[in-house]
């Protein structure tokens, strides 16, 4: 359902819950911001987040409303299980006894199974539609991660490595011992990665490990796989012509960035990040590229250049959202610096050590592909890597839209 128009009156929705009018100072500001987001007049507080065409750029909007005007803090996460204008008043009233990060979210709290953690995408948070939770059993209690930082009460963090340590951390808040089901949604899938790492270096590991359709990323990562498959060269003018075909492209990137921003390096380089001009050149240049290739899907391009362009967009673009640059926008200042340096962390990030145990993948065709080749970094990193294809492209894979890819890390965590 799309968020009705801002001259939308209540009664003319037709939703199935009747008027209930607010009740108290708490309830009516609420409401009152409610009714500003959605654009419809007299909210009830009764009537459902989702029902009423709810999504990510609302839950940021209303959450950060509500903290400044109450002087609180409310995770845009916590709208997936308080849906009203009530429960949300309701949830504020006993925040005092919620002891958990604010960078855990509890999507879905009650149940007596072992709770599955999920650590989000490039957006930094995850906001999932109803259809999503649909796809788990209804007792199945789920954590979503936000990134350090996001609300302002914490320190964003500058290493995927320590975010790592730190998920570990809030995860054990929960479940002290284990165990845990973990899962990943596309870049996110390396901290999850790092966790299990990190874990597996104690002697433990989750009950369960799900990747949503990682890539190898951009920066330090790329970097080491370029020099593998170069030292793999099957004879000494195969290696230099790789040798030179790299030289050349990397020489021709600072170039173009050295005539952007004055800084001969190549985008490729992860110290690039540490130099704002570059970095927001970076950024620039991603969304001209994001530009280009819809104007490409647009004209006469093959199925194989639209499957390449589809898997770009995402892997360097914005991430998995949709709405991502509306989310830009509502974002607080502090929010866009968490994901600043979250995306600087991943690009630093170049893991070495293969994870033995058991990895459950979610892949695109595209990305299955990839996965056919044992050179391919993925495969050297999760030697024992089981594989579902979902989804012709990486949107289709990580979409949580609807219940596809929920039931599947649902199904993974039945059978552990």
């Amino acid at each position: 359902m799309t968020a009705p128009s801002p001259h939308t009156k209540r009664e003319t929705l037709m939703l199935d819950t009747p008027y209930v009018a607010p009740e108290g100072e708490r309830e009516t500001a609420i409401a009152e911001i409610w009714s500003a987001a959605f654009g419809i007049a007299d909210l009830g507080v009764e009537d459902d987040f989702f029902d009423l065409g709810g999504d990510s750029v609302i839950a940021e909007t209303i959450t950060r409303q509500i903290g400044e005007m109450l002087k609180i803090n409310l995770k845009a996460g916590a709208l997936v299980e308080a849906r009203t204008v009530r429960d949300i008043a309701e949830l504020l009233d006993n925040a005092s006894g919620n002891s958990l990060p604010s960078h855990l979210v509890p999507l879905r709290s009650g149940g007596g199974r072992t709770p599955i953690f999920i650590v989000h995408g490039a957006a930094g948070l995850l906001f999932p539609s109803a259809a999503f939770m649909d796809g788990f059993h209804a007792d199945q209690p789920i954590y979503a991660f936000q990134v350090p930082g996001y609300d302002g009460h914490f320190e964003p963090l500058d290493s995927v490595e320590e975010i790592a340590t730190e998920y570990l951390r809030c995860m054990r808040m929960v479940s002290q011992d284990g165990p845990w089901h973990l899962a990943g949604f596309c870049h996110g899938s390396w901290i999850a990665f790092e966790m299990a790492i990190q874990l597996a270096e104690e002697g433990r590991k989750p009950l369960s490990l799900t990747l949503l359709d990682p890539g190898v990323q951009e920066g330090q990562m790329l970097n080491d796989y370029m020099r593998f498959t170069r030292r793999r060269g099957k004879n000494g003018l195969a290696t230099a012509i790789a040798e030179l075909k790299f030289g050349a492209k990397s020489m021709l990137d600072a170039w173009r960035c050295w005539r952007a921003t004055g800084h001969w390096i190549a985008p490729s380089d992860p110290r690039c990040f540490d130099i704002p001009e570059v970095w927001d050149y970076l950024q620039k240049r991603n969304r001209e590229r994001q530009a280009r290739a819809l104007n490409k899907a647009g004209s006469n391009a093959t199925e194989q250049e639209l499957t390449e362009r589809q898997w770009m967009w995402d892997r360097e673009g914005e991430g998995a959202f949709d709405t991502e640059k509306e989310l830009e926008l509502q974002r607080t200042d502090a929010a866009n610096e968490a994901i600043s340096r979250l995306k600087r962390a991943w690009y630093k990030y170049g893991p070495h050590t293969p994870l033995q145990s058991r990895v459950h993948m979610v892949a695109s065709e595209f990305q299955n592909e990839k996965l056919k080749n044992p050179a391919y970094p993925i495969r050297r990193l999760m030697p024992d890597l089981v594989i579902t294809v979902l989804g012709k492209y990486h949107n289709d894979t990580v979409s949580t839209k609807g219940p596809e890819n929920a039931r599947i890390i649902q199904r993974i965590a039945d059978d552990a």
